[in-house]
């Protein structure tokens, strides 16, 4: 009867060959770049369809809070806009609501906590589209608080951050009145005549000839 016999272990070695790590078997690497791929994906989904809802909330707020103030109620208004601030930070909203709630200190005669707010919003950094209202802003808050100087450099800082040519000449027409104001009539020349020589075209032309002329005894 014929024996059996029992390959040894480096025959069976070289008979079944080892199995490839994972990392080297291209199967399973599609497979596992695939799922990673979808991963990402919905994560990236979740988060832009998130910061969707969220900016939709804040707006809803926002405009449940101008209606208040639009009807009078300012404590009211107050409250929910810092409420909307607080809640909803970053959103286009919630900086929108700083500027409102600003305003809304101004007409209530708080304009140095205005001037708080308003800096406190600039010195975040907020987006470029609200950098020019901010500061226009806080030079009419600073202006309230007879404080010229400081509001003529905000006036000016509006119009450096304004995009639109009318925006630019109005802030600089405001920057001119607040140098008057506070004495400094050099200044005052400078910014009325910047108007002059670069936006002919805007609705600022004419009162900035005018009160160039006032400064300068009609020799502009």
């Amino acid at each position: 009867m014929a024996t059996t016999v029992e390959p040894t272990t480096r025959e069976q070695s070289k008979a079944a060959p080892a199995a490839k790590p994972w990392y080297r078997d291209r199967t399973r690497l599609t497979i596992g770049g695939a799922i990673a791929i979808v991963v990402i994906a919905l994560v990236a989904w979740l988060v832009v369809s998130s910061q969707r809802r969220k900016e939709e909330f804040a707006a809803r707020s926002l405009n449940q809070a101008r209606t208040a103030a639009e009807q009078g109620n300012l404590p009211l208004a107050s409250s929910e806009l810092q409420k909307l601030i607080d809640q909803y930070k970053g959103t286009d909203a919630a900086m929108e609501a700083v500027i409102t709630l600003n305003q809304v200190r101004m007409v209530n005669g708080q304009s140095e906590l205005a001037v708080v707010g308003l800096r406190d919003f600039l010195t975040a950094n907020p987006k470029p589209q609200y950098r020019a209202p901010a500061y226009g802003l806080l030079g009419a808050a600073l202006e309230n608080a007879s404080r010229y100087a400081d509001a003529a450099e905000a006036y000016t800082n509006a119009s450096k951050a304004a995009d639109l040519q009318y925006l630019k000449a109005r802030y600089l027409i405001d920057a001119g009145r607040s140098y008057a104001a506070g004495g400094k009539r050099t200044e005052a020349a400078a910014a009325y005549r910047e108007i002059v020589q670069k936006y002919a075209k805007s609705t600022s032309f004419t009162e900035a000839q005018v009160r160039l002329a006032e400064l300068t005894d009609g020799k502009m």
